[in-house]
């Protein structure tokens, strides 16, 4: 499992354990059980929530443990334990486990924990998840070190969840260059003819976040060669709304071209 980014010490722990489908859908509304929190995920352990317990924590023989106790240091914003939890990250050898507990130093301003997460969203032997991961948290940093390696993962050469999880990350990547995000396009427009419905969907979804107009005419293209119903309403649904974010763009430019005001004149 990955940590999400705590946002504050009451912030619940989201464990992101893989990619979900556009067209699975995960009721949840029905629990009253709230989201486990890292302190409630580490009592169950039987891990004391002091900081030399989790400092001890950061050995522990129990994988999710070591993850855990690293993470609810972030949460305390314990700054002065980021060498510990660097010792530990780099002493690790599960590589998801690594990927969490140098975020957790990441996420206290760590450019030591940072570093190591380039590392490791470029190292071929840790299974894409885990590189994917490691990106996340990265990008969350305003940092685009890891983005060659994310688009690769877009390549239909990778399985459909690896390519799935690599067009989350870059269709929503902030402050994209336009090489970037000229990149993610022409992979997302490769999706659009895969054999697999999921990916298809997948990929419209992808281009409804990357908001670019270059994806009109590939979408057009698209929903005609498409036979799935599901698969073309969704295609002709990101048409519309391309078409008409590119109808109010033009809108925009045009009332502000026609207001112009001369220059002002002193009485």
């Amino acid at each position: 499992m990955v940590f999400a980014k705590p946002r504050n010490a009451k912030h619940p722990l989201r464990l992101l354990s893989g990619v979900v489908p556009l067209f699975v859908v995960l009721v949840q509304a029905s629990s009253s059980q709230a989201p486990e929190t890292f302190s409630q995920a580490l009592t169950r352990h039987h891990i004391a929530l002091t900081k030399p317990a989790l400092l001890m924590a950061l050995e522990d023989s129990d994988k999710e443990v070591r993850g855990l106790a690293a993470a609810e240091l972030a949460e305390m914003k314990a700054v002065d334990t980021i060498p510990e939890i660097m010792r530990a990250a780099e002493a690790e050898k599960e590589g998801l486990t690594q990927v969490n507990i140098a975020s957790a130093a990441t996420w206290m301003g760590s450019s030591e924990g940072l570093g190591l997460l380039k590392k490791l969203c470029r190292e071929p032997s840790l299974s894409p998840y885990a590189r994917q991961s490691a990106a996340r948290t990265v990008f969350d940093k305003g940092d685009h070190a890891c983005f060659t390696e994310i688009a690769d993962m877009m390549r239909p050469s990778f399985d459909p969840g690896t390519r799935i999880g690599a067009l989350y990350l870059l269709s929503q990547l902030h402050d994209r260059t336009e090489e970037e995000t000229k990149l993610v396009l022409e992979r997302l427009v490769v999706a659009l003819s895969d054999p697999e419905s999921q990916m298809r969907l997948e990929a419209c979804q992808g281009l409804r976040w990357l908001h670019d107009a270059g994806a009109v005419e590939p979408l057009r293209a698209a929903i005609a060669n498409e036979h799935e119903e599901l698969t073309r309403t969704e295609m002709q649904s990101v048409l519309e709304f391309l078409l008409n974010q590119s109808r109010n763009t033009r809108s925009g430019r045009l009332r502000k071209t026609q207001f112009c005001p001369g220059p002002m004149l002193e009485k």
